[in-house]
Formats: C-alpha cells, structure tokens, sequence
C-alpha cells in the first residue's frame, strides 16, 4: 500500500518540527521576557528644583474667629411619632451633577449604598416645554455596575448656568400647551432611558405659579403613573407660605430641602442649625405624610468675606473638603457651635479680609436623622455628592432608630484639590492625610453635643509652576502620525517657531523617523503614555508600564530620555480629583515632570481654522484665568484644520507681542535637560531593541495580513465572477449534444462503500432509474462490518446489472482500482455511497465524451438533506462557494476536483493514470490534477446533478473539512513540480496558485478580518464610553470600510453563485452573512490543523462519518 503524503512513519520529522518550535518559542519567550522585565523596573531621573518667584504666599494664620455667642443650646424634646410606612429602613437617595468630577467619584465610591440616585441630567430650555438634556455615559455605566442598580429619578431643573430661571418657569407653568408638551417629553424620555421617575425642582416662582405649580405635578403624575413611574417634588424647609401640601398631595413624594438656614446672600450663620432643623421638621411632618416625604440633608457650607470699610461682603459656597483646606492653610480650628450644633471657623486672608465659614458634616448628618427617625420618613437624600464629608456614607444608609456615630471621629484624606502658585508646569506639593475630631454627646438625647477638629484631614496640594508673561508654548499631542506631523514640523520649520510634542507610544513604535526630526530640530518631545488610556481609572501598575515603555522606546530611538510628561483626558492645567493627581504624583516619584494647559481651541472637535486662532488668541489675553501653553493635536483624526490654522495662528501670536518658547524654557530648563542622555548601557538598549521590533513586526505582520486577506477577497471575486459568466454564456453555446441512451457509451459505475447498509441501495436505485441504458453498477464494499453486503444482495438478487465485489479494508482507492479491473465500460462514473442521482445526470455527464480530448467531467453537487442549520449552511456553501469556483477554472480549462461525489472518466485516462491514487485522502482531486498534466481536458456540467448527505453536526463537519482539507494539502504538495509550469500554463500559473491563495492562505488568515474589526468595535466603543468628549470615529472607519468592502464583495460572489444554479436554496439565502461569518471560522481551525499535521508528518485517516440516510432528491426544490 502507498504510503500516505506527509507521512513519517519513523516519527523524525514530528520531533524536529517540536524540537525547532520549542526552541523558537523559548526564544521568543525569553526576548519578550527580558524585555518585559526591564519595563518592570521604571527610570529614576534625577530630580528637579524648580525656581518660580510668582508662588502664591502661605495662608496667614490665625486664631479662629468665633461668631457672637449665643445662649446655651435649648434642648427641644425629639418626637417619638409611629411611623406610617412598612419599610424596615428609609431609601438612601444621592442628587449627583455631571459637572463635577468629585460628583461622579463619589457615585462610583458609593453606588452599592444607594436605593435611589437623582442625577442633573434635565433642564427646562426655555417656557416651551423642551428638555435640555446632558449626556453622562460615564455615570449611566457606573449606576448600571451596582451589585443591585438603584432606580434613576432624574431632576428636572429651571436652572442654567447655576440660575434658577423663574419667569420662564412661570411662563410654561401657566401655558397649558407648554405643559403638556413638557409631560410628554418626560415620559417619552422615561420609556426611552428606562428612568424610574423624576424630581421635580422649579424655583424663584412667582406667587401666580407656585399656586399652579401643584397642578402640573399631578399633571405629570397621571402621565406616569400608568407608566410604573414615580413623580418626586422638591419644597423649601422652611417656606410656611408655599404649597407643599398640595405639592405632596399631587406628588408621589415631598423632598424637604432642610438647609440653606442661612444661605450666601444673607447674613453669615449656620447652614442648618439643630434648634432651626427641629421647629421645622415638628411644623412640616405636622401637616406631610411621613411615609410619602424624603429628607434632604446638606453637605456644603458657606465661606463669608465680612465687610471692611467700602468693600462689601461677599460669599462662596463650599464643599467639605474646601472648608477644612482652608482651616488648614489658615491654621484655624474648627469647632462646633453648641447652640447650633454646626462646625464653624473664621480666619483673615492674604489681603486682612476676615472670613466666617459654616459647614455641615457627618457629625450634623448624624444629629438631623437621630431626630428625623422618629417620624419615620420615606427616605433621606444627600445634597450634594461630591462635596460631603465622606463620613456620612457611614449614617446615611441605616434602619430606623439605628443610626450610630461609630467611626465618626476619624477623618478621611480630603477628596479635593488644592492649587498654589500660576503657570502650568505641575508640582505635588502635599499628599492627603487622615484627620481627627472629638465628639462629645448629650446624655439625653444622644446627639453629638460638641465638636472639635483636633486633626484636619489634608487632600492633595499641587505647586504650579512656569508663569511667564508674555511667553506662548505651542504643544502638540497624540503624535505622531504620518500624514499630520509632518506638515506640522514642515510648517514649524519655515515659521522658525519652536513647539513642544507629547507622543504617544505606539504611534512612536509606527514612526520613529518623525520623532528623530521632531528631536533633531529642536523641539520638545514629553510622554503621553503607550496606549493613551485614561491614566487616573487604571491600576498603577499600569500607569507604570505605560510610562516606563514609552520612556523605554523613546531612548531606543534618540539615545535621550523624557523628563515632559502630560497625561491623557485631563482637559486642563488642574487635575481634579485625587485619582488623578495620584497619578501625577506617581509620574513625579520617576522623574517626570507634569505639563497641563490651559488655552485649548478644541481642534479635536474640527473647528474652523479661524475658530482655533481666534479662540486661542482670546484666551492668551484673558487675565482671570490667564494661561500660557496651547494644547493642539497631531493625530487621533482628521487634523487638516489645525494645520490649515497652524501658520496664521504663529502669525497671530507674535503679532500680539508674545514670543514662542518651548516647555522646557518655560520651567527654566535646556533642551538637554529636558531630554538629558539616556543612562541606560547598550545591551539594554539592544533587549529594547529587540523586544520593541518583535511587538512592531508582530503588528505590521497582522496589519499586512488584514490587508492581504481583503485583497485577496477582492482578488477571488474579480477573478470568479467574470470567469463563471463567461462559462455559463459558453455552456449555453458549446454544451454537446445528448447522447442517444440506447447506442451511447457504456457507463460503468462504481460505488466504494464501507459500512453503509443504511444509504446503499438507495444509491444504486437512483443509478438504475438513470435515463440511460448502458450501464453497469458495481458495488465495491471495502471489508464492511455492517450488512452493506447483505443489503445489497437482498436488494438487487434479480438485478443483472448490479454487481457486488467485496474484499479486505484497504481504502476507498484501493477498493475503487479493484473495481476499475472489472469494468467493461468507456466511461467510468464513481459516486459516495450517500450520494443520490436525479434521471438525467448520466446521460449529461457522458455527452461530452464523444470529445476524444475530454478525460473527465466533474457533475454538480449539492446537498440532499437540507434538514438543520449546519446542513442548510453547507448547502449554500456548495452553491455560493465550490460550484462558483468550478465554474470560474471550467472557463479556463483548469478544473481542479472532479468531486468524489459527481464525476465521470474515460477508462482509458484512467488506466494511463494508473488509477485511483492510493497517496492522498483527496484522490478525486489528485486524479484530476494529474489529468490536467497529463494533457486530458477536464470539463464542468452543471446541469449534472446528485444530491449527497451533508454531516448534520458540527463535529461531523469538521471531521469531513479536515479530511478535505489534508487532503487537498496533499495534492497541491504532491503536484508542485506543476506550479508555474509553461506546458501547462493554464493549471500552473492560475489553478495551482489559485488553490494556495484561496484555499490555504485566504482561508487561514480571513478571520483576522473578523478578528480586527471586532478590536476596533470594543477599542472604540471603550473610547466612546468612557472619553466621549474625545472620541473620534475615524480610526474605526477606514477599518470598517475595508470590512464592509470585503463582506459586501463575499457576499455578492456569494449572490452571483446562488443566481447561477436553478437549484439554489433561495429559502435559506438570509442566512449567508451568517454562514459566511461561521465558515471562515471553521475552515480556519481546520486549515491550521492540517498545516499542523502536515508539519508533523502524522498519518490521517479517512475519518468514517455516520450515516443517516436523509438525503432525498424529492427534498430539494
């Protein structure tokens, strides 16, 4: 017997084919190892004393300054009301605003302790009823992240710009139309967003519209009731003219606003004194429902500047954090009232002015829901997160009667950040630490009596630096890129301006000749990570690696190292929250040195060219916030416009008197110290080296496959589908005339079978019913286990034609030259025994052999048991993919396969051949490539039908491709002395090399294709999610156009197949984008396993599949 093709009985070639890959795959290992291991250890770069004269001055202190003092504290007796609700405990409620970045950190700190969350995501615009609605992807994705997602009540404000709008509210109020146009949109919004409701908080009414404000609650409320949607409405503490009785009636809930005391238009006093708190919640839970009313608890406070002579006072409101920075910086001690139980301080500031500060905190949110408990109201609600000690989270959450001061006594670090100095260049100056206060309780009532910050919790104190009047650093991030940077630096050249690049890692890895001309002529080039993520939501880890791999390259690249550092998405010279000056402090802790900005045009968003120098122009003269470095962008998208503004806006600069300087003039450094030498010796620059080439080859190689793959999708379609037109219009014009049935050729048939009792004779019956009288049937059983034998003889007892030939198990070729011997026949057609054919597909195959030069024909095959998804996929596939390629070689002359399953030969080719290749699992194909060089002429009747049955499981199918596709790696392996050979040009230069485009490389590295564009999807909808203010689409564009070309032209040969067969299966032709998906996925993994054991010399069996006797000519339409 031959042996097998690729086969190594000695095992040789498996051991050196393991042996060479283990050893390149340990070398490999070991090269990103080291590499890997040298970004584990990040620089030390010396570190920098910076000199700026114009630092702010410290804070004078000074004893803190006491309020008059007031009789002691009159304890009121607290109410002990049964409450009216069922709930075991009150809802936690958090109002949230998008503006601020401390807001949405304490939203992502304190999800999990929330039944309720409030956000400011509606505005009133105008008196028309129209929603103004802000977009906050960020915080949608971190309330839908909570182990049990609290319901969504949105506010629905009369605010803009921190103004309450009143006469618009009395105009939409009192407008009937207004009205019902703004309850619709709510609850279109509602069904839309999926928000549970809303709160509404419409203020500075006019009497006329308070008095009809109730109506349009209860409006609201028969519009969204039936909708399974609550309405909640805000009501003044303390407003015992205002209608908050009709409100609550007309509402699903009254949310008491219990603060603003005293507020920052008014006389300085305690936000929500304890006496004030008490009267006012005795008078509203008199005349509310308990259960049906919802808290509001402040968590700010109020700094007054006291008159002094002319000057007239003034205040701020602020946050927890900024209350106890400022007692810090002053040295002032907070202590708490005793008549009004609220924390209080005073201090002077830099120009003698004296400052009273009132604050509310954990200690006065533990007094207020001790009292308020007793009614048992419907909920608490935090106004507002982001500016409240962080203790309260500890009271907020609690049953009824069971708020518990534990744990209020140790502060938490400030959530906060505190500037000092002008300029851009950043310095961490102070990190946060914990504080310390002492509580006194009264013994009766078991509030907290007295207050006094022994300790006060510091956040982060950053030192700017860099102010120089009169001086304008150009900065340009993201780069570089290949089409941009360059007319960037083109035109920096010829304007002899100096500018300042902030590179990305990767795009450096792309273009490291860029960054060499941005060094070699004179520019600044800083850090802006590898990735550009969003360095203050990523482990610090990676903030390193991040850092460290950049810094790496870049010293591979020029031999310097980055002292400039500007992390990603932080807007503006002021990081915001501590999560991210964490993060510049850990850049510091290496060496880096932080640059912000604070003039940014918004080129990203593809202004006009005139908008970008206006823009930057007018914010270089504004003298409030007064900024000197101008973020511009390089790459991330379409960057014409900046370039088109780019030498007008030098231009502009100059003209208005200032001078261009770089980054590191502005902190009073050289180029050389900025980008000092790298200290690093040569073998670790060479690991770098290496190790930056390996991942750069790696993605050139799948960035060249990706291309390749679409090219040579659009290579196939090009090259098919002229090929299967000009062969249908030829069968049309030369198809031979049939044959007479009676005086024709005598046809022998021959069906190898092995274990095929249950599809056998309705194989050979079908054969028998043929419209063709010559002919002869033998049936070969291959040493079948089963009663193949039996079946036959039973069936075909009385059949003359019909003759059974049985022997040892030696293979389908062997079995088929047993056969051969005994035929009498001109032509020989040979079949799989589950193959069925229709009347007419003998006498169309044995037409064409009145034409001495054919030595085969290949029929049509298609499939017979259409009877589940992975049959009807494989039928599509036969029709769109196997029948189209044969029609396209047929028109060349150059078919590859006369199928197994519908082919006939001239005996006498055969015997020329020497029979049916025992070598290859694919003995059809082998036999009809050796045809070809042989000089027989192969020809494709598609009218010649039979209908076989296709593997019904995935298992099955992948069984029967690998078979193939072994097989065909055999064959094309086997027949390489036919490639690119002139005698037969026709199969060398365009059927072979078609096979190992096709069939091999295309298959292997078409679900790259699949593979890249869902990484762009999850790259850029990651980007859009979480930095949509950035996010540009055009990096996923140009990949999902190349995508879309190459499904549109898949799709589309696909079509053409189907249009080209009477019999395709039209009724499944929905799922072909589908099925074209799935198959380029599996017939990778068996094109991969075949190269594999090819490699590997392993012996592959015929793979016998199950039978099951469902494939039915009558099936198929």
């Amino acid at each position: 017997m031959a042996e097998l093709i690729f086969h190594d009985p000695t095992g040789r070639r498996q051991r050196m084919v393991r042996l060479s890959g283990g050893l390149v795959l340990a070398f490999a290992a070991l090269m990103v190892a080291a590499f890997f291991a040298t970004l584990a250890f990040a620089p030390r770069l010396p570190g920098l004393t910076l000199k700026d004269p114009r630092v702010l001055q410290a804070l004078h202190q000074e004893t803190a300054h006491r309020l008059k003092g007031r009789q002691a504290w009159t304890k009121i007796p607290h109410p002990r009301v049964p409450g009216t609700g069922g709930a075991a405990r009150p809802l936690a409620v958090g109002f949230y605003v998008s503006w601020d970045e401390d807001s949405r950190t304490s939203l992502r700190d304190n999800i999990n302790q929330l039944d309720v969350v409030s956000p400011q995501w509606m505005a009133i615009s105008g008196s028309g009823g129209e929603l103004e609605i802000t977009s906050d992807p960020e915080a949608r994705a971190i309330i839908a992240s909570a182990k049990k997602p609290p319901s969504i009540l949105p506010g629905v404000y009369n605010a803009k710009d921190g103004t309450f709008n009143g006469p618009a509210a009395d105009a939409l109020i009192l407008n009937p139309a207004a009205r019902n146009r703004l309850v619709q949109n709510l609850a279109q919004q509602a069904q839309k967003r999926g928000y549970a409701g809303y709160v509404f908080d419409l203020e500075n009414l006019s009497p006329a519209a308070s008095a009809a404000y109730p109506s349009l609650i209860a409006q609201a409320r028969a519009a969204l009731k039936p909708l399974g949607r609550e309405v909640w409405v805000t009501a003044p503490f303390a407003d015992e003219d205002g209608p908050v009785k009709a409100l609550q009636a007309a509402a699903d809930a009254v949310v008491l606003m219990a603060y603003d005391q005293h507020w920052g238009g008014g006389q300085p006093g305690p936000a929500a004194g304890e006496e004030w708190f008490e009267h006012e919640l005795e008078q509203r839970m008199s005349e509310l429902d308990p259960a049906r009313t919802v808290m509001a608890l402040g968590a700010y406070g109020y700094d007054w500047t006291l008159p002094k002579g002319k000057d007239a006072g003034a205040s701020t409101a602020v946050t927890f954090t900024e209350a106890t920075q400022a007692a810090y910086d002053s040295g002032a001690q907070p202590v708490m009232d005793d008549t009004e139980l609220n924390p209080h301080f005073g201090y002077r500031d830099d120009s003698g002015r004296q400052h009273t500060v009132w604050f509310l905190d954990a200690s006065t949110l533990f007094n207020q829901i001790k009292v308020a408990d007793g009614f048992r109201p419907m909920g608490y609600a935090l106004w507002r997160m982001g500016g409240e000690d962080q203790l309260v989270w500890k009271v907020l959450p609690h049953s009824y009667g069971q708020v518990s001061p534990q744990g209020l006594d140790l502060l938490k670090p400030g959530q906060e950040v505190d500037f000092d100095g002008q300029g851009e260049i950043l310095h961490v100056q102070a990190t946060p630490k914990p504080g310390h206060r002492t509580l006194e309780f009264d013994p009766d009532t078991g509030l907290i009596s007295g207050e006094t910050y022994d300790a006060l919790p510091t956040s982060y104190v950053i030192q700017r630096y860099g102010f120089h009047p009169g001086w304008v650093a150009l900065t340009f991030d993201d780069g570089p890129d290949g089409r941009w940077t360059p007319k960037i630096l083109d035109i920096l050249k010829e304007k002899h301006a100096p500018a300042t690049f902030f590179v990305i890692g990767k795009n450096m890895q792309r273009f490291p000749d860029l960054v060499q001309r941005e060094v070699r002529e004179g520019h600044d080039v800083g850090g802006h990570t590898w990735t550009h993520p969003d360095i203050a939501y990523i482990p610090a880890a990676q903030t390193v690696v991040e850092l460290t791999a950049t810094q790496r390259l870049f010293e591979t690249i020029t031999g310097r190292s980055q002292r400039l550092f500007r992390p990603p998405f932080f807007g503006d010279a002021e990081p915001s929250t501590p999560r991210e000056v964490s993060r510049v402090e850990l850049a510091q802790q290496q060496g880096y040195m932080t640059v912000g900005l604070r003039i940014d045009p918004d080129d990203w968003k593809k202004p006009t060219p005139q908008y970008i120098i206006d823009t930057t122009i007018a914010r270089l003269q504004d003298t409030v916030r007064p900024g000197q470095v101008v973020l511009l962008h390089d790459s991330g998208g379409d960057r014409s416009r900046t370039v088109q503004a780019l030498p007008a806006l030098i231009d502009q600069i100059r003209a208005h008197g200032y001078q261009l300087v770089t980054i590191a003039q502005l902190a009073g450094m050289t180029q050389e110290q900025a980008m000092p030498p790298t200290t690093r010796s040569s073998i670790e620059l060479m690991l770098d080296r290496l190790g930056f080439g390996f991942f750069h080859d790696v993605e050139m190689l799948l960035s060249w496959l990706f291309i390749s793959a679409i090219a040579l999708g659009v290579a196939r379609l090009l090259f098919l589908a002229p090929l299967a037109l000009w062969h249908r219009w030829r069968m049309a014009k030369r198809t031979p005339a049939d044959l007479d049935p009676a005086t024709g050729p005598l046809v022998s048939v021959l069906i190898p079978c092995f274990n095929e009792e249950k599809v056998i004779v309705a194989s050979a019956r079908r054969i028998l019913a043929s419209h063709w009288d010559r002919l002869e049937v033998l049936v070969l059983d291959d040493g079948s286990s089963d009663r193949t034998s039996e079946v036959v003889r039973e069936a075909f007892a009385d059949e003359p034609r019909v003759r059974l030939m049985t022997f040892e198990n030696g293979g389908k070729a062997l079995a088929l030259n047993r056969g051969m011997k005994e035929v009498k026949g001109e032509v020989i057609v040979a079949l799989d025994a589950d193959t069925l054919f229709p009347p007419d597909t003998i006498p169309k195959l044995a037409r064409w052999f009145a034409d001495p030069r054919v030595g085969a024909v290949a029929g049509n095959a298609l499939v017979g048991n259409r009877n589940n998804l992975i049959t009807r996929w494989q039928a599509l596939e036969y029709v769109t993919a196997q029948n189209l390629e044969r029609r396209a070689l047929a028109a060349l002359g150059a078919v590859t396969v006369v199928p197994g399953a519908v082919g006939a030969w001239r005996t006498s080719a055969l015997e020329a051949l020497g029979g049916y290749p025992a070598d290859t699992l694919a003995e059809d194909q082998d036999l009809t490539l050796g045809a070809q060089r042989a000089g027989w002429r192969v020809e494709f009747d598609p009218d010649a039908r039979a209908y076989t049955e296709a593997p019904e499981t995935v298992a099955g199918l992948l069984k029967q491709r690998f078979r193939w596709s072994f097989g065909t790696l055999q064959c094309i392996w086997k027949h390489r002395a036919g490639l690119f050979d002139l005698k037969h040009p026709v199969l060398g230069f365009v059927a072979l090399p078609q096979i190992w485009m096709f069939q091999i490389f295309l298959t292997a590295i078409a679900p790259l294709v699949d593979l890249a564009i869902i990484w762009s999807l999850v790259t850029s909808l990651y980007s859009w999610a979480f930095h949509w203010q950035e996010w540009s689409p055009d990096d996923l564009i140009r990949p999902l156009s190349y995508w879309a070309a190459f499904i549109f032209l898949d799709l589309s040969a696909g079509a053409l197949g189907m249009a080209m067969e009477r019999r395709a299966p039209w009724a499944d032709v929905a799922w072909m984008p589908v099925q074209r998906f799935g198959y380029r996925q599996l017939m990778y993994s068996v094109v991969v396993r075949s190269i594999d054991a090819a490699l590997n010399g392993a012996r592959v069996g015929w793979g016998k599949l199950e039978r099951r006797a469902t494939a039915a000519v009558e099936n198929v339409n």
